[in-house]
């Protein structure tokens, strides 16, 4: 019967994931991933012929992470979708509560850390961090053309351009959360953001 490799090269990702998150990709060896994780080159290169083919495996599952966070999030607040406004603030709420109580700063997000190093890597692993992005725009942005059926907002907005803060808010959070040894520091920059929402909209008459 074929060994099960899976605990292997999940092994690899993880560990991959944490180098690549502190060193960059670039600065990421295979000698490095191989002391990180006690397994032999021989093994290494069985799960990923390439150093480029780790790359693509290591966004292709930060992706599918990335998804499945967003998909509990809408299930999480399904139930107020009669109430489009409160929906929209418990659905950052859980994200404050997930960033809450962190001991260390969060060790941060891949698509930051691969945008950074753009020329090492080829236009699908591009196109895989630019498809999830805007599946994350494009969700906040139906959230809050939901909160205008019932709501208008109290200064004018342009809804596609505030579809990006949650995005850019999280983003900008992990960097200076890191930066300045702050594990709180992204929760509160999403308290500011939902405060932010809450007073942009108010009851139509």
């Amino acid at each position: 019967m074929a060994r099960d490799g899976k605990p292997t090269k999940d092994k690899i990702l993880a560990a991959s994931k944490n180098l690549v998150l502190s060193n960059g990709f670039a600065g990421t060896s295979i000698d490095q991933i191989l002391e990180k994780t006690g397994i032999t080159k021989g093994s290494f290169f069985y799960h990923f012929k390439t150093k480029n083919a780790l790359a693509k495996a290591l966004i292709e599952e930060f992706a599918r992470d990335d998804m499945s966070h967003l998909e509990w999030a809408l299930q999480e607040t399904e139930h107020l979708k009669a109430e489009p406004l409160k929906r929209l603030l418990q659905f950052v709420q859980l994200f404050i509560d997930m960033m809450t109580g962190l001991k260390t700063p969060h060790s941060g997000c891949l698509y930051a850390s691969y945008t950074n190093e753009s020329t090492q890597f080829d236009p699908e692993i591009k196109k895989c961090i630019s498809d999830t992005i805007l599946v994350w725009r494009s969700t906040m942005e139906l959230l809050l053309q939901n909160v205008l059926e019932t709501h208008k907002m109290v200064i004018d907005e342009d809804i596609k351009s505030l579809a990006d803060a949650f995005t850019v808010v999280f983003e900008g959070g992990f960097v200076l959360s890191k930066a300045l040894n702050e594990p709180e520091l992204t929760a509160n920059q999403l308290r500011h953001l939902k405060n932010y929402f809450q007073l942009l909209f108010s009851e139509k008459n």
